[in-house]
């Protein structure tokens, strides 16, 4: 039996207005609605970001404070892709403002105040939500690409994808039952089984499902034990993610090989190839390349080669993205001086839709207290 995670439904969201019936009611797919209006606890709106979170929370909600580590790590991880996080609360300045100042750096993301819900009523209503914590990813065109609670992995691999405009709701909702029989065939120890219908996924689109060749890599690391077949595996992987180009990509593989916890022996050799050929492949105004570079050469015990790498990064970074590079690039010149590895702030791959939750979210109407 598998637990669920409670969202609050908020009774004042509900007083507001009937909810659209009209063909105008908000979908994925709509053209996001303005955020003007909004007054600013903590951050600022940031000018064309590549991707928008707009997050309805409150102080009183359990499970929206329960989100919050979550969405706290997607943000730093990627912060400096073009990832911009508002959290946004229909509460008083009173109730907000000393919440995020004790939450700190665990709450580092924009917060802003919705006084008059008139934000809530263009987002929460025109869709249909009733409950919180509920987010919005609005992608590159300015278009919603997801709806609902930022605990579900979908939300996670929505905002990713996203990044590097990679991500099809239609493609993920047709793929998702055929994951499901793979996963249920892995708990089967049928590998042969789970194996086909992975490769059936990613071959409805191989870079938009780049996530579940790698996350067949790890099966056949960790689960299969099969060493030597994973390590074929991942120099295939290797060589087509190379020929596509494909940053996104080409970042998560070098992530995974050589620093992702989930697995259990690293491969910096093949990582390396992967950093190498996605810094080919980035813009020369983007600083994720050399920063994924940076923590391969650091894996390698390349330090120097690290804070090299590392220094170019924070050189084409935004301002407003400058300093989320700076922890790291001190860490990599500590290891230069001390000539051994220290403790670094190592880039993160969080778990995406294509790994399936132990929880899923469900709605229990609640008041405000």
């Amino acid at each position: 039996m598998r637990k669920f995670i409670i969202t609050c439904a908020t009774l004042t969201l509900l007083a507001l207005a009937p909810i659209p019936q009209d063909t105008s009611k908000l979908i994925v797919g709509s053209v996001a609605p303005s955020i003007d209006g909004l007054e600013f606890v903590q951050g600022e709106v940031v000018s064309n970001p590549k991707v928008r979170v707009v997050e309805f929370w409150a102080t009183w909600c359990g499970p929206c404070i329960k989100s919050i580590p979550h969405i706290n790590e997607l943000y730093k991880s990627y912060q400096s892709d073009g990832l911009e996080v508002i959290g946004v609360s229909d509460e008083t300045r009173a109730k907000v403002d000393p919440f995020v100042r004790k939450l700190g750096s665990q709450m580092s993301y924009t917060v802003a105040l919705d006084p008059e819900k008139k934000i809530s009523s263009a987002y929460m209503q025109a869709a249909g939500q009733n409950g919180i914590p509920c987010a919005f990813v609005i992608g590159q065109n300015n278009k919603i690409v997801y709806i609902g609670h930022p605990m579900e992995p979908e939300f996670t691999n929505a905002v990713k994808l996203s990044l590097t405009g990679r991500y099809d709701p239609k493609l993920s909702k047709q793929a998702a039952p055929i994951l499901d029989a793979a996963r249920n065939s892995f708990k089967a120890k049928n590998f042969k089984e789970g194996y086909r219908r992975f490769d059936e996924v990613i071959a409805l689109d191989p870079m938009i499902f780049s996530d579940i060749a790698l996350e067949k890599y790890r099966v056949m690391l960790n689960d299969e034990k099969n060493s030597v077949g994973a390590k074929n595996y991942a120099k295939e992987v290797t060589a087509a993610f190379v020929a596509t180009g494909d940053v996104g990509a080409l970042r998560e593989l070098a992530l995974t090989l050589s620093s992702d916890p989930r697995v259990s022996i690293y491969d910096n050799d093949l990582a390396l190839v992967a950093a190498e050929a996605m810094l080919k492949s980035s813009s020369s105004s983007d600083p994720s390349a050399n920063a994924t570079l940076a923590s391969v050469h650091y894996a390698r015990g390349d330090f120097a080669k690290a804070v090299e790498a590392q220094k170019k990064a924070m050189r084409v970074a935004s301002p407003i993205a400058k300093s989320s590079y700076k922890p790291t690039l001190d860490a990599y010149e500590l290891a230069v001086k001390r000539g051994t590895k220290v403790a670094v702030p190592v880039a993160v791959v969080p778990k995406a839709a294509t790994e399936k939750p132990t929880t899923v979210p469900a709605t229990v109407p609640v008041g405000t207290p």
